[in-house]
């Protein structure tokens, strides 16, 4: 039997007893992520969670002897250079944050343009000379002016989907444009069992409270039209039900004391209009 590194057992074994004590384990992408920016995530999060970078084998060895087989969900989104984050925050909670802590980052040639990259027109502060060859060449409409380059027109450097040449990222660093955001990168989160993806995870806080509040009025609504006894639509059908009671009193002329006092001001109302056209005739 090969011999197995001690290290490697006390990092599978300190893995099982995350697995087991965290009720949220998520995976995330370190791909192109700088140690700087890894460390300053990792001191932000100290408080509120775990974040081991680890090796896909190890991990799963790890995941395979923990005994909670809701995690091996996760084992599909195992690729590339990973960090583990072991947490007790809810998987909505953990990806905002995670969200939060992104940076801007200068594009690098060869990457992908995450939307359509525009340098806008004005004076970029930048003094004639090689710079203006520069930013031509990354197909940036600028010219000398008033002892500066400016831009003369928004100029699309590059659109959702292109690939950055060297030019264009020679010409944004010099412009300190960073088009780019770098952090950790979520997989998948497990929470209660379930997997979330960042397709679900990211949503905005306002517009789902929003779409709730929306959902509420429209069920209330259809409960009190349809006349469905709820602990909330009672309340609001006992009231639709007495105002419907007063207009049937009033419309009918029945003499009943809830409805005697607007019946009296109705004949009182009709017999001020009937006085003016006596009146008037």
């Amino acid at each position: 039997m090969a011999h197995v590194a001690e290290w490697k057992k006390k990092a599978v074994k300190e893995l099982e007893e995350l697995i087991q004590k965290y009720p949220v384990i998520a995976i995330s992408s370190i791909k192109g992520l700088p140690a700087s920016q890894f460390q300053e995530i990792r001191a932000k999060l100290r408080e509120k969670a775990v974040i081991k970078v680890v090796k896909l084998n190890l991990l799963r060895i790890a995941m395979e002897n923990s005994g909670k087989e809701e995690v091996k969900q996760l084992e599909k989104y195992l690729d590339g250079p990973i960090a583990v984050i072991f947490t007790e925050m809810d998987a909505f909670r953990l990806f905002k944050t995670l969200k939060k802590n992104r940076s801007k980052a200068a594009a690098k040639a060869g990457q992908i343009a995450p939307f359509d990259i525009i340098v806008p027109a004005g004076d970029t502060g930048l003094p004639p000379g090689p710079a203006l060859g520069d930013l031509k060449a990354a197909g940036i409409n600028a010219r000398i002016d008033g002892g500066s380059i400016k831009v003369m027109k928004d100029s699309v450097v590059a659109k959702e989907g292109d690939i950055i040449t060297p030019e264009v990222a020679n010409a944004l660093n010099k412009l300190g444009v960073k088009p780019f955001e770098i952090g950790l990168d979520v997989n998948a989160v497990l929470d209660a069992g379930v997997i979330f993806t960042p397709q679900v995870l990211d949503i905005s806080e306002e517009e789902t409270i929003q779409n709730i509040q929306n959902a509420y009025m429209n069920a209330l609504n259809l409960s009190v039209n349809c006349a469905y006894p709820t602990h909330t639509s009672i309340p609001h059908l006992i009231a639709k039900a007495f105002k419907d009671a007063l207009n049937l009193g009033i419309n009918a002329v029945i003499l009943d004391k809830r409805v005697i006092e607007e019946l009296l001001t109705k004949a009182q109302a009709q017999a001020s209009v009937l006085a003016s056209h006596i009146k008037e005739n």
